[in-house]
């Protein structure tokens, strides 16, 4: 057993998802990063939810790097940021006693903004996409980084130009026209310009400090030998090339990404989270999708509800196939498994180790895509293993773990032929212990 402050690393390492998102990985910053010198979170927006348990309180951050307790943290400009969002965020901890100023987060000036056009344009999109929508959280992420590709938009730094206002009138014109094409000419008047324009320059004032050219700092830190340790969002299998695609996110939550967002590309360690079963939000295939009460016991003792929308995710048994796949994406060197508890007092548990495809057998690594043409016509072919009926919650290492269970982790860690470095086993910071 060791616990965050026993447990050591070194170098640069990353935390990120094997699946769909929402595996934990706010906890396992939060355990790791008080040994970090720097945290980076480098995709998403506020369309990720991270919840983290410690001695200051629950917090579900959406924008803020969850390494905020213990160390200082940064926002790379591939992160799209809602300025009101990030700001609300900066109260909530200022008002529960937690510091939050320049010596503590730093925020790209090359970060592009989520405007109200962006969310406004990614609910007309989803509706225009009929009874097949993505399932986004309709909070302008895709739209934000479609400005982006297109060189289009505003980022932080034009906050601070001369011109702004003259920028930002011709921004605003542009994205009223656009969403008045959108929405077959619905929308006559979609945004308050004077509303908007406020929001912007009070956001500007407020964070002033703390936006600062963040390239310098991290590649200073990654010469002098310092403890990096990178926040992902999202899950590997939510990338927008290598993902279920098209039910992906707009950015890469994998160490490939987190090498483009920062130039940093000697990583030691990548920490790899996944649930001790699987679960995924929205819309997309789910070939071990459970309907049935195991579901709803899932869903309901793991309190499976989305931090950012709130929406009932959907569970099912753990899927070694595509959590394979997905830690193959992300770079992975280690698999932590969270939410172990959840399955306690299940009469049996199972391991999906293959799929049947068109009558042909796939095991694990065999799997010619993980693209939504090939997953939704997948059956998937179980391990069923004996449940424990003692409790996990009070075990802090494996030993003390039931027998069952700690065959159940063991199993795990040979189908995904990766070292599990961590198991939680609820969601406070001292309910996780490292193997």
């Amino acid at each position: 057993m060791s616990n965050s402050s026993s447990f050591k690393w070194n170098g640069t390492s990353l935390v990120l998802d094997a699946a769909w998102g929402d595996n934990g990985k706010g906890k396992i910053v939060d355990y790791l990063s008080p040994q970090a010198d720097l945290v980076i979170r480098w995709a998403g927006g506020p369309n990720a939810g991270h919840t983290v348990n410690n001695e200051h309180g629950e917090f579900k951050f959406h924008l803020i790097p969850s390494g905020i307790f213990n160390t200082k943290c940064i926002l790379a400009d591939t992160v799209v940021v809602d300025l009101d969002i990030l700001i609300h965020e900066i109260d909530e901890l200022l008002s529960r006693g937690i510091p939050v100023s320049s010596k503590n987060l730093l925020i790209s000036p090359d970060i592009t903004m989520i405007l109200d056009w962006h969310k406004k344009r990614d609910a007309l999109i989803e509706v225009a996409r009929g009874e097949k929508p993505i399932g986004t959280t309709r909070r302008g992420i895709g739209p934000a980084y479609a400005d982006r590709t297109e060189r289009i938009g505003l980022q932080i730094h034009h906050l601070f130009e001369k011109n702004f206002e003259k920028r930002f009138k011709k921004e605003f014109d542009w994205q009223t026209r656009l969403t008045k094409l959108m929405s077959g000419g619905v929308e006559k008047k979609p945004y308050d310009y004077d509303d908007i324009l406020r929001r912007l320059k009070f956001a500007r004032k407020r964070l002033e400090p703390m936006i600062q050219e963040v390239l310098p700092v991290i590649w200073k830190a990654h010469k002098e030998g310092k403890r990096i340790l990178g926040e992902g969002a999202q899950g590997a299998l939510l990338d927008i090339d290598l993902g279920t695609a098209p039910y992906v996110t707009s950015s890469h939550p994998t160490r490939a990404g987190f090498s483009a967002a920062t130039g940093v590309y000697k990583i030691n360690h990548v920490y790899a989270a996944s649930r001790a079963y699987t679960a995924r939000v929205g819309s997309g295939p789910f070939p071990t999708e459970l309907k049935d009460e195991i579901g709803d016991h899932l869903v309901e003792v793991g309190h499976e509800y989305g931090t950012t929308t709130g929406r009932r995710r959907r569970c099912g048994w753990f899927d070694a196939v595509a959590t394979y796949y997905g830690a193959h994406i992300a770079g992975a060197t280690e698999i932590a498994i969270t939410k172990l508890d959840v399955l306690d007092g299940l009469d049996e548990v199972k391991i999906c180790v293959g799929y049947i495809f068109e009558g042909k057998k796939y095991g694990i690594g065999k799997i010619p895509t993980i693209k939504n043409r090939f997953l939704d016509h997948v059956t998937p072919i179980y391990k069923t293993m004996n449940g424990w009926s003692g409790s996990t919650k009070e075990a802090r290492s494996f030993k003390n773990l039931p027998k069952n269970a700690q065959k159940y982790i063991l199993e795990l860690q040979k189908r995904l032929d990766k070292k599990i470095c961590f198991v939680s086993v609820g969601p406070k910071r001292e309910e996780m212990f490292s193997m």
